[in-house]
């Protein structure tokens, strides 16, 4: 079964160029593993939520700083959380972490 990329939108806190974005405490998720689209949306997601471009902020390097994962939605009470999985899990989306 191919896996879905973003999550639907109310799964999200924003979407940009068709990634879904989270902020999740010290962290930006973006759905995807594509590490250059993970990055237009991250910065597009920090620019405007945070007012400022995201390399004024962080000195980020893709290489170092993107952490690939798989990421499942638990839905609670509260709304969606998004915790790790395995990537043959049926609900496992991929993911981008950047650590801020």
């Amino acid at each position: 079964m191919p896996h879905q990329e973003s999550p639907p939108p109310q799964e999200v806190t924003d979407t940009f160029y068709g990634i879904g974005v989270i902020d999740s405490e010290d962290n930006y998720i973006a759905f995807t593993h594509d590490r250059r689209r993970a990055l237009a949306a991250l910065n597009a997601f920090h620019r405007i939520y945070c007012r400022e471009p995201l390399a004024d902020t962080y000195d980020i390097d893709p290489g170092r700083d993107l952490t690939a994962c798989w990421l499942r939605p638990d839905h609670r009470d509260d709304g969606p959380w998004w915790i790790p999985t395995e990537a043959d899990h049926p609900q496992a989306r991929p993911a981008l972490r950047l650590e801020l």
